[in-house]
């Protein structure tokens, strides 16, 4: 059952359901949005307005794309409330949070304005920041609008210092992670960093090369320059002419984080080494004349577990040939090479072959202290919440 029919039959279930991965969250946290429509008690700002941080990739009719694509913004009062377009999906599961406290989660749909703040939400502060995130990488939203209090106001955040691109598959996507985008590796890196602006420039089943891989019609090496991902919902909406990604239009990254051939490598896809490295190439020197100034880091890939004896052993993919593309730019000092072997266990893959909560977790610990080894990153978390749902790892008294 498609997730949008699911959320119509369970919302009767409960006035606070939240749907996630197609699935009623048991228990689930409070956060759910009441549906509201505007009168003249609030002020209004068009999705277009210069105080909306736009985080990820939007396309130009406001539409989010991709993995854990968000928007973020200070204001003043005790009232907040957006306004979704007709190209949002119906149940698309949001997260939001103020001031970096703890994640909330709510289900919005098309054509509906939802209030996330209140007087109720006890904001204290003269100003404030709110930020939203998409979960799940196959849906999105599309902002028609933002609204507060009459007398009060938007501004603009203000932005770290340094911007992260990861470009990646479903493993950096979140694909069968509890919240998906927000629980993916890619996620908790560049949150985690603390003070880095981040787009996740991923969607499952893509590949490197420029093939059809599984639903996917092109490959990363041409969807990286554009607006949308490759799935369902962009073809119903571009066809088969996706908007343009115009790169100079946007932010330079400082580092640029690249995860693919996973499925490249797969049975029904099984892209040649040769190709594959000719592909890593290609992109490579694409992404480093639209950022001639960012590193770029080039994963390796854990691939999966293999049962031998009494025990697992890794098995890694296309290991020469991403080696040969590091050799190839070596010298260059601006790829480097983060040799993720042995960081996951065979308990860190859930049968699905992609990371358990845990294993992300693990992946972008470890890549952090990467970063900060080798280009002298310092991380600047100050208390604003990474990972939710994780209070049970040391909550002895709630066993």
């Amino acid at each position: 059952m498609q997730v949008a029919s699911l959320f119509a039959t369970l919302l009767g279930f409960a006035s606070a359901s939240i749907i996630q991965n197609g699935q009623l969250r048991e228990n689930p946290y409070p956060g759910q949005t009441p549906a509201i429509a505007l009168d003249e008690s609030w002020r209004t700002y068009a999705a277009d307005a210069v105080e909306i941080g736009y985080k990820g990739r939007w396309d130009s009719k406001h539409i989010s794309w991709w993995s854990a694509p968000g928007a973020k913004f200070d204001f003043t009062g005790n009232q907040v409330a957006l306004g979704f377009g007709p190209q949002t999906s119906e149940g698309v599961l949001v997260a939001y949070r103020i001031a970096g406290l703890d994640w909330e989660f709510s289900n919005v749909t098309a054509d509906s304005v939802h209030q996330f703040v209140g007087p109720e939400t006890g904001v204290a502060a003269e100003q404030t920041t709110f930020e939203l995130r998409v979960t799940n990488w196959a849906y999105g939203v599309q902002l028609n609008n933002v609204s507060v209090g009459v007398d009060a106001q938007l501004r603009k955040s203000p932005e770290f210092g340094k911007n992260v691109e990861i470009i990646g598959d479903s493993l950096a996507s979140g694909q069968y992670g509890t919240y998906e985008g927000l629980s993916s590796w890619a996620f908790a890196f560049a949150a985690g960093l603390g003070n880095v602006e981040y787009s996740i420039t991923a969607y499952p089943g893509i590949c490197l090369q420029d093939k059809e891989c599984y639903d996917n019609a092109r490959g990363m090496t041409y969807q990286w320059n554009q607006a949308s991902d490759c799935g369902a919902r962009a073809k119903k909406v571009y066809g088969t002419s996706p908007e343009k990604w115009n790169v100079s239009d946007h932010r330079a990254a400082d580092l640029v984080v690249i995860n693919l051939g996973t499925n490249d490598h797969r049975k029904g896809n099984e892209v040649a080494p040769e190709d594959f490295y000719d592909s890593y190439v290609k992109l490579i020197e694409e992404v480093h004349e639209a950022w001639p100034q960012a590193n770029i880091i080039i994963m390796s890939l854990w691939g999966t577990f293999d049962s031998k004896k009494d025990t697992y052993v890794q098995v890694p993919l296309y290991v020469r040939a991403l080696k040969r593309v590091f050799e190839r730019f070596r010298e260059s000092g601006f790829v480097h090479y983060f040799d993720t072997t042995g960081i996951l266990h065979h308990n860190d893959v859930n049968p699905k072959d992609h990371p358990t909560d845990v294993g992300h977790i693990k992946i972008a610990s470890h890549l952090m202290q990467f970063v900060k080894l080798r280009l002298g990153w310092e991380f600047a978390a100050s208390g604003p919440e990474v990972e939710h749902d994780t209070l049970y790892w040391n909550d002895e008294a709630g066993y």
